[in-house]
This record gives structure tokens, sequence and C-alpha cells, in this order.
């Protein structure tokens, strides 16, 4: 009797340390992070934006950028999404190599639902972007919304991570302080009498909209509006300014701006920017505008 005993005890003892460890391995941190042998940071740049990108296996990729006329920001979009809102903080971790202490600045950031979870504006971004440079790990925490006992945390490797930035650093000093957004949101190309093909003058105005569009994923809607002066017929003239609007959105289209984003309208002669018939007027009348939106 006594064997059943001291048996039955040992065997509930056994299965109260295993459940211990399981609830143990149940609250580890979840740690989202690059070995050393798989981080990768990459750049990328164009005459409007600069563009820092480094991969977190398995939560997501992690975007530094920086657009014409605008200020760093940083964010990270996440391979799945996140289903609620939870506070969270961003630290500097000190990687094992690495015998400088961390910064002890720790910033209260929100970690949105959906696809793009993590964003910070210049300030903490410039923060986050230094910390790297010193060779620390920028470390994301946040509770777990399956369990809030747990902590998630997401690191940046600073490994590879020099030379894109130098990269990053020479983009960033030839990036035009305006000519962003505010310069480009609305523009207008003007065209001879009774001509709808685009002018030299007005392709180098779409070359820099083309390449601004697809630096700016905020963009959101394009509309193309084509006019005609009062010369000719009304019907004549509503076909031309259909033309104008169609050339425009071609050129734009070969030059890689999705179709889906733009929208084309077309007045003829009914939407004069300028009510006169001088030859001035009328030339400022024969137009396409391009209207961007975010």
């Amino acid at each position: 009797m006594t064997y059943f005993v001291t048996a039955a005890l040992w065997l509930s003892l056994l299965l109260m340390l295993k459940s211990h460890t399981l609830y143990a391995l149940e609250l580890e941190d979840q740690l989202y992070m690059a070995e050393m042998h798989d981080s990768a940071w990459s750049f990328t740049g164009s005459d409007y934006s600069c563009e820092l990108e480094h991969e977190v296996p398995q939560f997501g990729v992690a975007r530094f950028r920086r657009l014409a006329g605008e200020n760093l920001h940083f964010f990270i979009n996440s391979f799945q999404p996140v289903p609620e809102p939870v506070e969270g903080f961003v630290n500097e971790v000190s990687p094992p190599w690495e015998h400088n202490p961390p910064d002890p600045i720790r910033h209260v950031i929100a970690i949105q639902p959906g696809l793009r979870p993590m964003a910070l504006p210049r300030k903490q971004a410039g923060w986050l972007l230094t910390s790297l440079t010193k060779g620390q790990v920028g470390s994301f925490s946040f509770a777990d919304w399956d369990d809030s006992r747990r902590q998630v945390r997401v690191q940046l490797s600073p490994v590879n991570f020099q030379k894109p930035y130098r990269d990053f650093k020479r983009c960033l000093r030839q990036l035009p302080k305006s000519g962003g957004f505010s310069a480009l949101r609305h523009s207008t190309l003007h065209f001879a009498l009774d001509v709808a093909r685009v002018d030299g003058k007005g392709e180098q105005r779409l070359d820099q909209l083309a390449a601004y569009i697809q630096a700016d994923e905020r963009i959101s809607r394009i509309t193309i509006e084509g006019h005609a002066d009062d010369q000719g017929s009304t019907g004549y003239n509503k076909g031309l300014s259909a033309r104008r609007a169609a050339n425009v959105y071609s050129y734009l289209t070969g030059k890689g701006v999705k179709g889906r984003l733009m929208t084309q309208r077309h007045y003829g002669e009914s939407r004069p920017k300028i009510a006169r018939r001088t030859e001035s007027a009328r030339a400022a009348n024969r137009r396409v505008e391009i209207n961007l939106e975010r």
C-alpha cells in the first residue's frame, strides 16, 4: 500500500513539474530577429526617395524612408495582420559582440492593428537609425495579443548595415528639400493649337511625376483632366480634350504608373482656365491637369 501511495505522489509531482514546465515555455518571449548569417539590409533610391530595407524573418519588413520635401520616417510592414492595438516600447539592446552599453532612451509606441503595426515619426526614426550605426540592436517589445503575460520582441539586426547606410546617406544629401508632394500634387501640361501629343516639356514633367508616384506609396488616386480652347466645334473640342487626357494616361502607364490609380476626364472647352477670347487665354486653356491624392 505504501508503495502505491509513494508512486502516486511521485506521479503527481512529475505531472505538476511537467505542467509548470509547459506553462513556463508558453510564457517565454517570442523573439523575431534575423540570424547573423541571414541579416541583410538593402538600399534603393531615386530622385525623390531614399529607402533602407531589412527583413525580420517570420514577422515582416522594416523600412527607413525619406521622400523629397518630407521628413525621415520608419515603419514595419508585417507578414500577418496584427489583430488589435496594444502599447509597445522601442529601445536599444546590445548584441553579444558589442561592448558599449545601450542607450537608456526608451520610447512608448502604439502598436496598430493591420499590416502596418509599427510606425515612427522623424525624431524616433532618427534615434533608431543612430542606434544601428553604433552597432546596437533596435528592439520593439509589446504584449502578445493572444496572451498578455508573454512579450513579443521584434529586433533589427545591425549586421551588414553599414554599407547600405552609406549609400542611404549619399542619397539623402542629393534629395531635394522641395519638389515633393506639395510641388507635384497639381500639374498642368499645355498643348499647341489642335495638338493632342505631349511635347518635350510635358514629357519632362510627366517623367518627374511618374518617378514621384512610384516612390510615394501613399498616392491613392490620380485624376487626369483634358481641356481645349473655344476654337472649333463643341463636339470636336470634346474629342480633342479626350485625346489629350488619353495620351497623358498612356505616357504615365508607359513609365510604370499603375492604371488602376488613374481616372481620365475630358471637358472640351466647357471649363476654361481663363474665360477670354485672347490668344494668351486660349493657350492657357489648351491643357491637361493632373491631380494627385493621398
